[in-house]
Protein backbone atom coordinates (compact mmCIF):
# COMPACT_ATOMS: atom_id res chain seq x y z
CA UNK A 1 0.00 0.00 0.00
CA UNK A 2 1.58 3.40 -1.15
CA UNK A 3 0.69 4.49 2.55
CA UNK A 4 2.56 1.88 3.84
CA UNK A 5 5.86 2.96 1.66
CA UNK A 6 5.96 5.96 2.76
CA UNK A 7 5.71 5.30 6.14
CA UNK A 8 8.39 2.98 6.13
CA UNK A 9 10.46 5.75 3.64
CA UNK A 10 9.85 8.11 6.72
CA UNK A 11 10.70 6.22 9.90
CA UNK A 12 13.13 3.99 8.68
CA UNK A 13 15.38 6.61 6.63
CA UNK A 14 18.13 6.84 9.76
CA UNK A 15 17.74 3.15 10.82
CA UNK A 16 19.50 -0.03 9.52
CA UNK A 17 16.70 -2.33 8.20
CA UNK A 18 17.74 -5.93 8.62
CA UNK A 19 15.72 -8.55 6.46
CA UNK A 20 15.93 -12.44 6.44
CA UNK A 21 15.36 -12.45 2.88
CA UNK A 22 16.90 -11.57 -0.63
CA UNK A 23 13.54 -10.95 -1.79
CA UNK A 24 12.17 -8.53 1.00
CA UNK A 25 15.90 -6.61 0.66
CA UNK A 26 15.02 -5.98 -3.24
CA UNK A 27 11.69 -4.48 -1.65
CA UNK A 28 13.65 -2.67 1.24
CA UNK A 29 16.17 -1.09 -1.53
CA UNK A 30 13.74 -0.55 -4.72
CA UNK A 31 10.77 0.39 -3.37
CA UNK A 32 10.99 1.31 0.29
CA UNK A 33 14.20 3.00 -0.82
CA UNK A 34 16.01 2.96 2.37
CA UNK A 35 19.63 3.81 2.50
CA UNK A 36 21.19 0.88 5.14
CA UNK A 37 19.52 -2.63 4.44
CA UNK A 38 21.41 -5.77 5.79
CA UNK A 39 20.68 -9.36 5.00
CA UNK A 40 20.78 -11.60 7.53
CA UNK A 41 19.69 -15.36 6.48
CA UNK A 42 17.60 -17.28 8.48
CA UNK A 43 19.23 -20.44 10.35
CA UNK A 44 18.54 -23.26 12.27
CA UNK A 45 19.76 -25.91 14.86
CA UNK A 46 21.54 -28.43 12.61
CA UNK A 47 22.01 -30.65 15.05
CA UNK A 48 17.76 -31.15 16.51
CA UNK A 49 16.87 -32.08 12.69
CA UNK A 50 19.46 -34.41 11.70
CA UNK A 51 17.01 -37.38 13.24
CA UNK A 52 17.08 -39.35 9.45
CA UNK A 53 19.71 -40.65 7.62
CA UNK A 54 19.51 -38.39 4.63
CA UNK A 55 21.30 -41.56 2.37
CA UNK A 56 18.63 -43.61 3.12
CA UNK A 57 16.16 -44.72 -0.03
CA UNK A 58 12.41 -44.34 1.77
CA UNK A 59 11.39 -43.50 5.18
CA UNK A 60 7.57 -45.16 4.24
CA UNK A 61 5.39 -46.01 6.42
CA UNK A 62 4.87 -49.47 8.25
CA UNK A 63 1.91 -49.94 5.32
CA UNK A 64 4.18 -49.04 2.74
CA UNK A 65 2.63 -45.92 1.91
CA UNK A 66 4.31 -42.37 0.98
CA UNK A 67 3.72 -39.89 3.53
CA UNK A 68 4.06 -36.20 2.27
CA UNK A 69 3.75 -33.68 5.35
CA UNK A 70 3.63 -29.77 6.20
CA UNK A 71 4.17 -27.07 9.00
CA UNK A 72 2.32 -24.45 8.22
CA UNK A 73 -0.66 -22.32 10.27
CA UNK A 74 -3.43 -23.09 8.62
CA UNK A 75 -4.14 -19.70 7.54
CA UNK A 76 -5.64 -18.40 3.76
CA UNK A 77 -1.97 -17.25 2.50
CA UNK A 78 -0.65 -20.78 3.37
CA UNK A 79 -3.12 -22.30 0.58
CA UNK A 80 -3.18 -25.99 2.10
CA UNK A 81 -6.68 -26.25 0.19
CA UNK A 82 -4.32 -26.18 -2.76
CA UNK A 83 -1.89 -28.68 -0.86
CA UNK A 84 -5.37 -31.08 -0.59
CA UNK A 85 -6.06 -30.79 -4.17
CA UNK A 86 -2.96 -31.29 -5.34
CA UNK A 87 -2.67 -34.41 -3.83
CA UNK A 88 -5.60 -35.95 -5.16
CA UNK A 89 -4.81 -38.80 -7.36
CA UNK A 90 -1.30 -39.41 -5.54
CA UNK A 91 -0.43 -42.02 -3.83
CA UNK A 92 0.56 -41.15 -0.67
CA UNK A 93 -0.74 -39.76 3.00
CA UNK A 94 -0.48 -36.70 3.64
CA UNK A 95 -0.12 -35.22 7.12
CA UNK A 96 -0.52 -31.57 8.39
CA UNK A 97 1.24 -30.11 11.81
CA UNK A 98 -0.29 -26.85 12.84
CA UNK A 99 -3.37 -24.95 13.38
CA UNK A 100 -5.61 -22.00 12.40
CA UNK A 101 -9.23 -20.86 11.46
CA UNK A 102 -9.25 -22.73 7.96
CA UNK A 103 -8.90 -26.57 10.02
CA UNK A 104 -12.68 -27.32 9.53
CA UNK A 105 -12.23 -26.33 5.83
CA UNK A 106 -9.38 -28.28 4.86
CA UNK A 107 -10.52 -31.72 6.63
CA UNK A 108 -14.06 -31.14 4.37
CA UNK A 109 -12.45 -30.84 1.28
CA UNK A 110 -10.03 -33.68 1.68
CA UNK A 111 -12.91 -35.68 2.68
CA UNK A 112 -14.77 -34.64 -0.33
CA UNK A 113 -11.78 -35.55 -2.51
CA UNK A 114 -11.00 -38.90 -0.94
CA UNK A 115 -7.49 -37.47 -0.16
CA UNK A 116 -5.78 -39.37 2.86
CA UNK A 117 -4.75 -36.60 5.29
CA UNK A 118 -3.97 -36.61 9.57
CA UNK A 119 -4.24 -32.81 10.94
CA UNK A 120 -1.59 -32.77 13.98
CA UNK A 121 -2.74 -29.61 15.25
CA UNK A 122 0.30 -27.69 16.72
CA UNK A 123 3.26 -29.31 17.76
CA UNK A 124 5.66 -28.19 20.80
CA UNK A 125 8.32 -29.68 18.88
CA UNK A 126 7.23 -30.63 15.33
CA UNK A 127 11.18 -32.38 15.01
CA UNK A 128 10.15 -36.18 15.32
CA UNK A 129 6.98 -35.60 12.99
CA UNK A 130 8.91 -34.39 10.26
CA UNK A 131 11.35 -36.99 10.44
CA UNK A 132 8.79 -39.23 9.56
CA UNK A 133 7.94 -37.66 6.30
CA UNK A 134 9.17 -38.83 2.69
CA UNK A 135 8.20 -35.13 1.35
CA UNK A 136 8.06 -31.69 2.53
CA UNK A 137 5.41 -30.06 0.94
CA UNK A 138 5.04 -26.05 0.98
CA UNK A 139 1.89 -24.30 -0.92
CA UNK A 140 1.99 -21.03 -0.35
CA UNK A 141 1.03 -17.72 -2.16
CA UNK A 142 3.53 -15.87 -0.32
CA UNK A 143 6.54 -16.29 1.94
CA UNK A 144 9.78 -14.61 2.59
CA UNK A 145 12.69 -17.54 3.89
CA UNK A 146 10.10 -19.58 5.70
CA UNK A 147 11.56 -21.71 8.72
CA UNK A 148 9.89 -24.34 7.87
CA UNK A 149 11.55 -25.56 4.50
CA UNK A 150 15.16 -24.96 6.08
CA UNK A 151 14.27 -27.45 8.80
CA UNK A 152 13.07 -29.63 6.04
CA UNK A 153 15.97 -29.32 4.38
CA UNK A 154 18.32 -30.05 7.60
CA UNK A 155 16.36 -33.58 8.35
CA UNK A 156 17.34 -34.21 5.03
CA UNK A 157 13.72 -34.01 3.00
CA UNK A 158 12.93 -33.65 -0.55
CA UNK A 159 10.73 -30.71 -0.89
CA UNK A 160 7.96 -30.00 -3.07
CA UNK A 161 7.25 -26.24 -3.18
CA UNK A 162 5.40 -23.07 -4.66
CA UNK A 163 8.34 -20.92 -5.66
CA UNK A 164 7.55 -18.18 -3.83
CA UNK A 165 9.91 -15.96 -1.76
CA UNK A 166 13.39 -16.83 -1.59
CA UNK A 167 12.32 -20.41 -1.50
CA UNK A 168 13.58 -21.87 -4.68
CA UNK A 169 17.29 -20.12 -4.31
CA UNK A 170 16.91 -21.85 -0.55
CA UNK A 171 16.63 -25.19 -1.81
CA UNK A 172 20.02 -27.29 -3.05
CA UNK A 173 19.93 -26.72 -7.02
CA UNK A 174 18.71 -30.81 -8.00
CA UNK A 175 15.78 -29.56 -5.89
CA UNK A 176 14.78 -26.58 -7.54
CA UNK A 177 13.06 -27.83 -10.24
CA UNK A 178 10.40 -29.25 -8.37
CA UNK A 179 9.36 -25.65 -6.97
CA UNK A 180 6.86 -24.48 -9.14
CA UNK A 181 4.99 -21.76 -10.19
CA UNK A 182 1.86 -21.64 -7.62
CA UNK A 183 -0.98 -23.84 -9.18
CA UNK A 184 -2.81 -27.17 -8.45
CA UNK A 185 -1.20 -29.00 -11.46
CA UNK A 186 2.01 -28.06 -11.00
CA UNK A 187 2.21 -28.89 -7.57
CA UNK A 188 0.52 -32.08 -8.33
CA UNK A 189 3.64 -32.76 -11.20
CA UNK A 190 6.07 -32.22 -8.33
CA UNK A 191 4.80 -34.21 -5.88
CA UNK A 192 3.98 -37.04 -8.25
CA UNK A 193 7.20 -37.32 -9.64
CA UNK A 194 9.09 -37.25 -6.19
CA UNK A 195 6.19 -39.66 -4.60
CA UNK A 196 6.79 -42.00 -6.80
CA UNK A 197 10.76 -42.66 -6.84
CA UNK A 198 12.79 -43.69 -3.55
CA UNK A 199 16.01 -43.18 -5.07
CA UNK A 200 15.42 -39.43 -6.55
CA UNK A 201 13.77 -38.63 -2.89
CA UNK A 202 17.13 -39.59 -1.49
CA UNK A 203 19.08 -37.83 -3.17
CA UNK A 204 17.19 -34.38 -2.99
CA UNK A 205 17.29 -35.12 0.73
CA UNK A 206 20.92 -35.61 0.49
CA UNK A 207 21.50 -31.80 -1.23
CA UNK A 208 19.76 -30.63 0.67
CA UNK A 209 21.20 -31.52 4.12
CA UNK A 210 24.27 -30.79 2.74
CA UNK A 211 23.27 -27.18 1.39
CA UNK A 212 21.45 -26.71 4.85
CA UNK A 213 25.01 -27.62 6.75
CA UNK A 214 26.94 -25.15 3.76
CA UNK A 215 24.63 -22.37 4.37
CA UNK A 216 21.69 -21.89 6.98
CA UNK A 217 23.82 -22.91 10.34
CA UNK A 218 22.29 -20.84 13.12
CA UNK A 219 25.69 -20.26 14.51
CA UNK A 220 26.40 -18.13 11.02
CA UNK A 221 22.93 -15.88 11.77
CA UNK A 222 23.82 -15.43 15.44
CA UNK A 223 27.29 -14.48 14.58
CA UNK A 224 26.17 -11.80 11.84
CA UNK A 225 23.52 -10.43 14.27
CA UNK A 226 26.35 -10.09 17.13
CA UNK A 227 28.15 -8.31 14.52
CA UNK A 228 25.35 -5.52 13.52
CA UNK A 229 24.96 -4.92 17.51
CA UNK A 230 28.68 -4.37 17.74
CA UNK A 231 28.24 -2.00 15.08
CA UNK A 232 30.01 -3.74 11.96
Amino acid sequence: LPRRVWLRRLLLQRKTVVVPSETLRRIATDVWRLPRVAYVPNGVDLARFAVTAPDCASHESQEGVVVVGTVAALRAEKNLARLIRAMAGVPARLIIVGDGPERPMLAALAGSLGVAADFTGTLADPAATLAGFDVFALSSDTEQMPLSVLEAMAAGKPIATTAVGDVTAMLAEPNRPYAVPPGDDALNGALTALVGDAALRARLGAANRARAVAVYDQQVMFDRWAALFDGH
